[in-house]
Protein backbone atom coordinates (compact mmCIF):
# COMPACT_ATOMS: atom_id res chain seq x y z
CA UNK A 1 0.00 0.00 0.00
CA UNK A 2 1.61 3.21 -1.19
CA UNK A 3 0.16 6.14 0.78
CA UNK A 4 2.76 8.51 -0.61
CA UNK A 5 1.62 7.77 -4.16
CA UNK A 6 -2.03 8.27 -3.23
CA UNK A 7 -1.24 11.67 -1.71
CA UNK A 8 0.97 12.87 -4.56
CA UNK A 9 -0.40 11.39 -7.80
CA UNK A 10 -2.98 14.16 -8.22
CA UNK A 11 -0.31 16.86 -8.52
CA UNK A 12 1.53 14.94 -11.25
CA UNK A 13 -1.40 15.62 -13.58
CA UNK A 14 -0.92 18.82 -15.58
CA UNK A 15 -4.63 19.65 -15.23
CA UNK A 16 -4.98 18.83 -11.55
CA UNK A 17 -6.12 22.35 -10.59
CA UNK A 18 -8.97 22.31 -13.12
CA UNK A 19 -10.01 18.76 -12.30
CA UNK A 20 -10.08 19.33 -8.54
CA UNK A 21 -11.81 22.71 -8.98
CA UNK A 22 -14.61 21.16 -11.03
CA UNK A 23 -15.03 18.31 -8.55
CA UNK A 24 -14.97 20.69 -5.60
CA UNK A 25 -17.60 22.84 -7.27
CA UNK A 26 -19.93 19.87 -7.60
CA UNK A 27 -19.40 19.02 -3.92
CA UNK A 28 -20.02 22.68 -3.03
CA UNK A 29 -23.30 22.71 -4.96
CA UNK A 30 -24.29 19.36 -3.44
CA UNK A 31 -24.00 20.47 0.17
CA UNK A 32 -24.41 24.23 0.22
CA UNK A 33 -27.16 24.53 -2.40
CA UNK A 34 -29.00 21.35 -1.48
CA UNK A 35 -28.69 19.67 -4.88
CA UNK A 36 -27.05 16.48 -3.62
CA UNK A 37 -29.39 14.19 -5.56
CA UNK A 38 -28.24 15.77 -8.82
CA UNK A 39 -24.60 16.80 -8.48
CA UNK A 40 -23.91 14.03 -5.96
CA UNK A 41 -24.31 11.49 -8.76
CA UNK A 42 -21.60 13.29 -10.75
CA UNK A 43 -19.16 13.13 -7.83
CA UNK A 44 -19.93 9.43 -7.31
CA UNK A 45 -19.42 8.77 -11.01
CA UNK A 46 -16.06 10.52 -10.99
CA UNK A 47 -15.03 8.49 -7.92
CA UNK A 48 -15.86 5.28 -9.80
CA UNK A 49 -13.98 6.52 -12.87
CA UNK A 50 -10.89 7.11 -10.74
CA UNK A 51 -11.20 3.65 -9.19
CA UNK A 52 -11.40 2.19 -12.70
CA UNK A 53 -8.28 4.03 -13.86
CA UNK A 54 -6.27 2.95 -10.81
CA UNK A 55 -7.38 -0.65 -11.30
CA UNK A 56 -6.19 -0.43 -14.92
CA UNK A 57 -2.83 0.89 -13.76
CA UNK A 58 -3.17 4.17 -15.67
CA UNK A 59 -0.07 6.35 -15.34
CA UNK A 60 -2.26 9.43 -14.74
CA UNK A 61 -5.49 8.03 -13.29
CA UNK A 62 -7.26 11.33 -12.54
CA UNK A 63 -10.17 11.22 -15.05
CA UNK A 64 -11.05 13.98 -17.48
CA UNK A 65 -14.34 15.81 -16.99
CA UNK A 66 -15.46 15.01 -20.53
CA UNK A 67 -17.53 11.81 -20.60
CA UNK A 68 -20.45 13.40 -18.75
CA UNK A 69 -23.00 10.75 -19.67
CA UNK A 70 -20.71 7.95 -18.48
CA UNK A 71 -19.89 9.82 -15.28
CA UNK A 72 -23.58 10.43 -14.52
CA UNK A 73 -24.68 6.85 -15.28
CA UNK A 74 -21.81 5.45 -13.19
CA UNK A 75 -22.85 7.82 -10.41
CA UNK A 76 -26.46 6.67 -10.43
CA UNK A 77 -25.44 3.01 -10.39
CA UNK A 78 -22.84 3.74 -7.70
CA UNK A 79 -25.46 5.48 -5.57
CA UNK A 80 -27.77 2.45 -5.89
CA UNK A 81 -24.93 0.11 -4.92
CA UNK A 82 -24.13 2.29 -1.91
CA UNK A 83 -27.81 2.44 -0.88
CA UNK A 84 -28.20 -1.34 -1.05
CA UNK A 85 -25.15 -1.83 1.15
CA UNK A 86 -26.53 0.82 3.51
CA UNK A 87 -29.81 -1.08 3.82
CA UNK A 88 -27.97 -4.36 4.35
CA UNK A 89 -25.48 -3.16 6.98
CA UNK A 90 -27.94 -0.72 8.55
CA UNK A 91 -30.59 -3.43 8.86
CA UNK A 92 -28.20 -5.80 10.64
CA UNK A 93 -27.00 -3.03 12.96
CA UNK A 94 -30.60 -1.99 13.74
CA UNK A 95 -31.55 -5.55 14.66
CA UNK A 96 -28.53 -5.83 16.95
CA UNK A 97 -29.32 -2.52 18.65
CA UNK A 98 -32.97 -3.49 19.16
CA UNK A 99 -31.78 -6.76 20.71
CA UNK A 100 -29.50 -4.89 23.11
CA UNK A 101 -32.19 -2.34 24.05
CA UNK A 102 -34.73 -5.07 24.77
CA UNK A 103 -32.36 -7.10 26.94
CA UNK A 104 -33.46 -6.49 30.57
CA UNK A 105 -30.16 -7.79 31.94
CA UNK A 106 -28.06 -4.98 30.44
CA UNK A 107 -27.40 -1.85 32.50
CA UNK A 108 -27.70 1.64 30.98
CA UNK A 109 -23.94 2.19 30.75
CA UNK A 110 -23.36 -1.20 29.16
CA UNK A 111 -26.25 -0.56 26.77
CA UNK A 112 -24.78 2.76 25.70
CA UNK A 113 -21.35 1.21 25.14
CA UNK A 114 -22.84 -1.69 23.17
CA UNK A 115 -24.82 0.68 20.94
CA UNK A 116 -21.71 2.80 20.35
CA UNK A 117 -19.62 -0.27 19.43
CA UNK A 118 -22.31 -1.63 17.10
CA UNK A 119 -22.65 1.76 15.41
CA UNK A 120 -18.88 2.10 14.94
CA UNK A 121 -18.55 -1.41 13.51
CA UNK A 122 -21.50 -0.73 11.20
CA UNK A 123 -19.89 2.46 9.87
CA UNK A 124 -16.54 0.74 9.29
CA UNK A 125 -18.23 -2.22 7.60
CA UNK A 126 -20.37 0.06 5.44
CA UNK A 127 -17.36 2.06 4.23
CA UNK A 128 -15.25 -1.01 3.43
CA UNK A 129 -17.97 -3.09 1.78
CA UNK A 130 -19.36 -0.17 -0.23
CA UNK A 131 -15.92 0.68 -1.60
CA UNK A 132 -15.21 -2.94 -2.47
CA UNK A 133 -18.56 -3.16 -4.22
CA UNK A 134 -17.84 0.03 -6.17
CA UNK A 135 -14.38 -1.27 -7.07
CA UNK A 136 -15.86 -4.53 -8.38
CA UNK A 137 -18.35 -2.55 -10.45
CA UNK A 138 -15.58 -0.28 -11.74
CA UNK A 139 -13.43 -3.27 -12.71
CA UNK A 140 -16.15 -5.20 -14.54
CA UNK A 141 -18.73 -2.61 -15.62
CA UNK A 142 -21.20 -5.16 -14.27
CA UNK A 143 -23.72 -3.96 -11.68
CA UNK A 144 -24.18 -7.46 -10.31
CA UNK A 145 -20.43 -7.82 -9.66
CA UNK A 146 -20.77 -5.26 -6.87
CA UNK A 147 -22.69 -7.93 -4.93
CA UNK A 148 -20.50 -10.91 -5.79
CA UNK A 149 -20.04 -11.76 -2.11
CA UNK A 150 -17.66 -14.64 -2.76
CA UNK A 151 -15.26 -12.19 -4.44
CA UNK A 152 -15.91 -9.48 -1.84
CA UNK A 153 -15.09 -11.88 0.99
CA UNK A 154 -11.99 -13.09 -0.86
CA UNK A 155 -10.78 -9.51 -1.03
CA UNK A 156 -11.56 -9.00 2.66
CA UNK A 157 -9.81 -12.20 3.68
CA UNK A 158 -6.66 -11.31 1.75
CA UNK A 159 -6.31 -7.69 2.82
CA UNK A 160 -8.71 -6.74 5.62
CA UNK A 161 -6.04 -4.87 7.58
CA UNK A 162 -5.25 -2.58 4.66
CA UNK A 163 -8.93 -1.82 3.98
CA UNK A 164 -9.45 -0.95 7.63
CA UNK A 165 -6.34 1.25 7.57
CA UNK A 166 -7.63 3.08 4.48
CA UNK A 167 -10.95 3.88 6.16
CA UNK A 168 -9.28 5.17 9.32
CA UNK A 169 -6.67 7.14 7.35
CA UNK A 170 -9.33 8.64 5.08
CA UNK A 171 -11.47 9.68 8.06
CA UNK A 172 -8.55 11.46 9.72
CA UNK A 173 -7.41 13.05 6.45
CA UNK A 174 -10.87 14.34 5.58
CA UNK A 175 -11.39 15.69 9.09
CA UNK A 176 -8.12 17.64 8.77
CA UNK A 177 -9.05 18.82 5.26
CA UNK A 178 -12.48 19.95 6.44
CA UNK A 179 -10.92 22.07 9.17
CA UNK A 180 -8.25 23.34 6.79
CA UNK A 181 -10.94 24.40 4.32
CA UNK A 182 -12.57 26.63 6.95
CA UNK A 183 -16.05 25.71 5.75
CA UNK A 184 -16.22 27.65 2.50
CA UNK A 185 -13.27 25.83 0.89
CA UNK A 186 -13.98 22.46 2.54
CA UNK A 187 -15.84 21.05 -0.51
CA UNK A 188 -12.68 21.54 -2.57
CA UNK A 189 -10.24 20.18 0.01
CA UNK A 190 -12.50 17.24 0.83
CA UNK A 191 -12.97 16.39 -2.84
CA UNK A 192 -9.22 15.86 -2.91
CA UNK A 193 -9.65 13.66 0.17
CA UNK A 194 -12.13 11.51 -1.79
CA UNK A 195 -9.63 11.29 -4.65
CA UNK A 196 -6.95 10.02 -2.25
CA UNK A 197 -9.36 7.48 -0.77
CA UNK A 198 -10.37 6.16 -4.20
CA UNK A 199 -6.72 5.77 -5.16
CA UNK A 200 -5.95 3.80 -2.00
CA UNK A 201 -8.89 1.42 -2.46
CA UNK A 202 -7.98 1.03 -6.13
CA UNK A 203 -4.39 0.16 -5.22
CA UNK A 204 -5.48 -2.41 -2.68
CA UNK A 205 -8.06 -4.13 -4.89
CA UNK A 206 -5.68 -4.11 -7.89
CA UNK A 207 -3.04 -5.85 -5.79
CA UNK A 208 -5.54 -8.51 -4.69
CA UNK A 209 -6.96 -9.23 -8.14
CA UNK A 210 -6.50 -12.74 -9.47
CA UNK A 211 -4.06 -13.01 -12.41
CA UNK A 212 -6.91 -13.87 -14.77
CA UNK A 213 -8.99 -10.88 -13.72
CA UNK A 214 -8.83 -7.90 -16.05
CA UNK A 215 -10.56 -4.56 -15.89
CA UNK A 216 -13.19 -4.48 -18.59
CA UNK A 217 -12.93 -1.64 -21.12
CA UNK A 218 -15.47 1.17 -20.89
Amino acid sequence: MNYSEALSFTFQDEEWVKKLAIGGLFVFVSFYLGLFFITGFVVAGYYIGLLRNVLKGEEKPLPQWTKWEKIFVDGILGAIISFIYFLFIGGIAALMIVSVVNDPGIQDFEMGMAIAVISLLALLSLSILTNLGLARFAATNDFGAAFSFSEIFRLLKNDFGNYLSIVIFSFILNAILFLAGLGILSPFTNFWGLVVQAHLFGQCVRGAQEPTTAVQPV
